[in-house]
């Protein structure tokens, strides 16, 4: 699984490509002021849209392209709480048929315009459902479903979330689930001189309420927990980074050197996780 970055980058360099292109109207149609009410965070990103939404979170779609394509070659998938639909459009231009899943209600006319446009010329099913509260029976079943940056952002339990998602999944279905490392070794470090390890405080008091940023992120014992209670069987663990070391200031070079001579575990920014039924 743990497979180097960049050369995945070099391997899905014309998919890459092709996907950047196909997703930059849908990036350029994101209203920052909208988004940014329920969480003042997002104004930064109204600076350059296209590196915050995609470029930083970049390894992480490509490592779970890599993922799903040596599972299987073909097959239904579906990507739950799917904003930028990076993976499924790349996983439709591979030949899957795929559907993507998001409460589009939330978002300003232009985004859904554009979104609707995306999904008809890249043939992706797109259901307009909100996860918690709605029946996603109509999804149907599902070769694997992506959950990936999701429970992070849910005001409660997500148990009731995997088991809408446990019948989702046809029998072998596969689960790919993602969720920040609460863990991770610079938060720790924060914590050690008296700083919270959770987003900036002053972004969470003065958004709207709910907030929409990370209300819960999870550490490996959780993460091993959540799928236990939910009955669904862990293949693959591992937490990893996915911030391209290129892009990283002073600080966050010297947590990765302390990383690598400090014996603990779990200490990547991400958990990920392949799981089946």
């Amino acid at each position: 699984m743990n497979r180097n970055i960049r050369d995945l980058r070099r391997e899905f360099g014309d998919l890459i490509q092709e996907v950047d292109t196909a997703i930059t109207p849908l990036i350029d149609s994101i209203d920052i002021q909208a988004i940014s009410k329920h969480n003042v965070g997002y104004m930064r990103y109204g600076t350059d849209k296209f590196r915050y939404f995609v470029e930083s979170e970049k390894n992480r779609f490509i490592k779970a392209l890599d993922i799903i394509l040596r599972d299987r070659r073909q097959g239904v998938v579906c990507d739950i709480g799917c904003f930028i639909p990076y993976v499924p459009v790349a996983l439709s231009l591979l030949g899957y048929n795929v559907r993507i899943v998001d409460n589009y209600d939330l978002y300003e006319s232009r985004f859904k315009d554009s979104i609707l446009a995306l999904s008809q010329t890249h043939r992706l099913s797109l259901f307009d459902l909100d996860i918690i509260h709605n029946d996603l029976g109509l999804l149907g079943k599902n070769d694997i479903v992506l959950l990936m940056a999701v429970v992070e952002h849910l005001h409660g339990t997500p148990q009731f979330l995997f088991n809408k998602i446990h019948n989702l999944l046809n029998e072998g279905g596969k689960l790919l689930f993602e969720v920040p490392n609460i863990a991770v070794l610079n938060k720790r470090f924060r914590m050690l001189f008296g700083h919270s390890p959770l987003s900036d405080y002053s972004d969470y008091f003065h958004s709207s309420y709910p907030f929409t940023g990370h209300n819960r992120e999870m550490t490996v014992a959780e993460v091993r927990y959540l799928f236990q209670q939910a009955g669904l069987r862990i293949e693959h663990l591992e937490c990893y980074d996915y911030e391209d070391a290129r892009n990283i200031q002073w600080r966050g070079k010297l947590v990765r050197f302390l990383r690598a001579i400090i014996p603990s575990k779990n200490t990547g920014q991400s958990i990920l996780v392949k799981a089946v039924v």
